[in-house]
């Protein structure tokens, strides 16, 4: 089997703070949950090779400390694809998971990622639109240069070893070298998400306008978990949940909350550098078939402006990301109150409903065929 490596850029609160050790590098101010209601800094232990990148190209070994000279330095992180996998699952979940839910996990970050490093995924910025009353674009690993992934949530959330448990250890070399291919034999675009409120969504929904292999809008019943008893959605949740994870209420199948007009005129202008006056209303233009908005119109006193796709309206309507585009809106006069459904773009695997089939008997091979339809597994 060959052994494949991959490049990650490390996100840092400023300059990177780094000390040296035998078998790893701490970074002591490692930046997590970007933007979102989760944002820390933390202390990571970076496995394999460290080096520095900066906007000219230029790499350098990190064998002493950024200086203030170094203001746009990214740290990169090389090591092998099955130590990365390790690190994803110790930091994408809890190691209580059930294990059939962690082989499953392994097998698409193991795909996406590996996509990512031969380059076998097109994220071109095509059909991306800035007009005077049009903004629409996406967050996706284009922007990327000099590394394959970076440790952020938009890409796969990394930060670097973790403890994880043997039965999490195990899911790992089980799966080790499968991936999902399509009935063309390429490599499928694994995406997945916190909660898909029921109903899966379709690539380009998020992404670029185009269909994507295996990744298909269809009815999902296992994330709705009404129907087990406190303690025991409590049990599922807190088994793949991280803690800041769990600060949320509830688990996203069903939301509700309120943002005044005056909140979305401000990030408006923030977020996105536009200003139309005074918010009157909020007008879905186009949804996806799960009911995620992709095109949004906002109707201001002095001009009207459509803005889209599902990431860029969650952003909108939230202090840091709204759970998902998928609401329903109702005008209060100086608010809107937003009832939605779902955590997260709702493409590919649900995480909540995958690790609810597992809990009910099914195993990895059943979780990665419900999906992501007509995909097979195949060992590299």
């Amino acid at each position: 089997m060959t052994e494949y490596y991959i490049k990650v850029g490390i996100k840092t609160d400023g300059i990177p703070i780094l000390k040296r050790h035998k078998d790893y590098t701490l970074v002591s101010n490692m930046l997590i949950g970007d933007g979102f209601h989760w944002q820390r800094v933390i202390s990571a232990h970076l496995p394999g090779e460290v080096s520095l990148y900066n906007s000219s190209d230029h790499y350098r070994k990190a064998d002493s400390d950024p200086t203030e000279t170094d203001q746009h330095i990214m740290l990169i992180n090389r090591l092998p694809l099955e130590s990365y996998l390790e690190c994803v699952v110790g930091s994408e979940m809890n190691p209580s998971a059930p294990i059939e839910f962690l082989k499953a996990h392994a097998v698409i970050s193991r795909s996406w990622a590996l996509g990512k490093v031969l380059g076998a995924h097109s994220c071109d910025c095509e059909g991306y639109k800035n007009t005077s009353d049009c903004l629409i674009g996406w967050d996706d690993t284009a922007g990327h240069h000099g590394f394959d992934v970076c440790s952020d949530d938009h890409c796969q959330r990394y930060q670097g070893v973790q403890p994880i448990a043997p039965i999490a250890l195990q899911a790992i070399r089980d799966t080790v070298g499968e991936v999902l291919t399509t009935p063309d034999g390429s490599l499928v675009d694994a995406r997945f998400s916190k909660c898909c409120g029921g109903r899966t969504e379709v690539f380009s929904t998020c992404w670029q306008s185009r269909s994507v292999n295996c990744l298909e809008s269809f009815d999902d019943p296992w994330c709705d978990l009404s129907g087990l008893s406190a303690d025991r959605r409590h049990q599922l949740l807190s088994s793949i949940l991280k803690d800041y994870d769990l600060i949320t209420e509830g688990y996203g199948y069903r939301w509700q909350t309120e943002i005044p007009k005056t909140t979305v005129k401000e990030n408006l202008f923030q977020r996105f550098g536009r200003d139309i006056g005074e918010i009157l209303s909020l007008e879905p233009l186009h949804r996806g078939p799960s009911g995620r908005i992709d095109l949004l119109r906002i109707h201001g006193t002095n001009d009207t402006l459509d803005l889209g796709k599902e990431l860029w309206i969650r952003r909108l309507l939230s202090p840091s990301h709204l759970y998902s585009s998928a609401f329903d809106i109702e005008d209060l006069g100086v608010s809107f109150r937003l009832t939605g459904r779902g955590w997260g773009h709702g493409v590919g695997l649900c995480q909540i409903g995958a690790a609810n089939m597992a809990l009910h008997g099914y195993d990895y091979r059943n979780i990665l065929s419900f999906y992501y339809p007509g995909a097979a597994i195949t060992s590299i």
